[in-house]
């Protein structure tokens, strides 16, 4: 979402793209448009296109637009290499392009096109978003994702079916002690995790004809041919080395930016550090202005920065104060990493009485000599889901109720199908799980 990626950049001491003003937002691989619509629902000053190949999707897209009278979202239906070449479409230049859950499941010339696409139309210092399974963590499960595949294909019924018949053998495989699961927990652990997971998910995920990890080395060097710089990564915890790798591994990595290691080769030691099996990553265009911000420029932005707590985030009687106490754990692809409750339980006092900028927090006596956690706290509850960075224009709500209109859109979809329901909201230019929400929760009307 646009504050999600803007608020990201910021933390990371580079230029993004002015939100407070008009912008293009691009969607490649839409599919029915939720996530589109809701992005446009709850950012007005927003033009938002989604882009899918199935006619179906996009039709659907356009209805839920048009019932939810979001005037400034707009679908095509065209695949990534007809995008440019058709005169019709009238793609315009883009702010962000965004590509989530596709880029690994098209073949080499859909690569490209999507190449091509962000090289002509995203703007200099504009960011390009992409999610792709990646080396080492996603290579170990690629003999089970092809058993898999071939035991559906071979199976009669619909999809769930064909899915849980592949579940049922890879299962069998893996409790009658194949050599293949004992020597790689990691797949044999996923496969247990199968049964828990959407059935739709699961045959976008597994079914695809195209299925590929990534080394990010080749992602980056794809990049840079087009003109795009590695920035860092959506996932926010994963820019803050001290709470994503291994703690034996810190000395390691100092002494890899000592030595001037560039993006390719840190990346690569974090992935392996990590056994990352997935990456969100953020790209910039470059642009003459140059992406990074001064130090003194770094913290205006980042003052300025406004968030609100959300409906997950923890009372204070679960926290225990104690300075130096590490009693709040989170699950990471490390294992359980823990901050002291004692230097977040200031944080979430302050939000209990509405949303705060950096500025207030840096006021709080527990903050003002070590500043720089701030930053780093907000990364790590927003990453958790506790706070959210509110949306710096000034404009208040959705243009025109759409957001309440989409809400109950969504929600009547949901009961017809049982589909999660999203709630957006305005405040944060995003949506969160509406089964979270309390009566008490003041975001709504924000």
């Amino acid at each position: 979402m646009p504050v999600w990626l803007a608020s990201t950049l910021q933390a990371l001491g580079r230029r993004w793209p002015d939100i407070g003003k008009p912008y293009v937002w691009l969607d490649l691989g839409c599919g029915t448009g939720i996530s589109t619509l809701i992005a446009a629902a709850t950012n007005p000053l927003g033009r938002f296109i989604g882009v899918d190949f199935n006619a179906g999707e996009i039709a659907e897209a356009r209805q839920l637009a048009e019932r939810a009278g979001v005037g400034n979202a707009v679908f095509l239906q065209a695949s990534f290499d007809q995008l440019l070449d058709d005169p019709e479409q009238g793609l315009p230049e883009c702010d962000f392009i965004v590509m989530h859950g596709v880029y690994s499941w098209i073949d080499a010339d859909m690569r490209q096109a999507v190449h091509r696409i962000v090289r002509q139309r995203l703007r200099p210092g504009g960011i390009f978003y992409v999610s792709y399974i990646t080396h080492p963590g996603a290579a170990s499960f690629s003999a089970a994702q092809r058993m898999l595949r071939l035991v559906a294909q071979a199976t009669a019924g619909s999809t769930d079916d064909r899915i849980k018949h592949g579940i049922a053998w890879l299962k069998r495989l893996a409790d009658n002690g194949a050599g293949y699961f004992t020597e790689h927990a990691p797949a044999s652990r996923e496969v247990s995790r199968l049964d828990a997971m959407d059935p739709a998910y699961l045959a976008h995920e597994f079914l695809n004809p195209e299925w590929q990890a990534f080394h990010v080395s080749d992602v980056i060097a794809s990049m840079d041919a087009i003109g795009c710089d590695y920035a860092g990564s959506a996932s926010l915890l994963e820019n803050i080395d001290a709470l994503s790798i291994p703690g034996k591994m810190a000395p390691v990595m100092a002494e890899m930016v000592r030595a001037g290691w560039d993006a390719a080769r840190m990346e690569t030691a974090r992935d392996i550090a990590r056994n990352q099996n997935q990456r969100r990553d953020i790209y910039q265009k470059r642009s003459g202005a140059g992406s990074l911000l001064t130090a003194d420029a770094h913290r205006q932005v980042l003052l300025r920065q406004r968030v609100i707590a959300l409906p997950e985030a923890p009372g204070l009687e679960d926290i225990q104060t104690q300075a130096g106490k590490a009693d709040l754990a989170f699950e990471t692809r490390i294992g359980p990493v823990s901050i002291a409750g004692g230097y977040v339980a200031p944080l979430l006092r302050a939000l209990r009485q509405g949303p705060r900028s950096y500025a207030d927090f840096l006021a709080l006596p527990e903050y003002r000599r070590n500043p720089g956690m701030v930053s780093q706290l907000l990364q790590a509850l927003a990453w958790v889901g506790w706070v959210h960075f509110l949306r710096p224009d000034e404009t208040g709500g959705a243009a025109q109720g759409a957001h309440e209109r989409l809400r109950a859109v969504l929600d009547e979809r949901s009961r017809e199908r049982g589909a999660p329901h999203y709630l957006p909201v305005p405040a944060i230019g995003s949506a969160i799980p509406a089964a979270e929400v309390q009566s008490e929760w003041p975001a709504a009307s924000i």
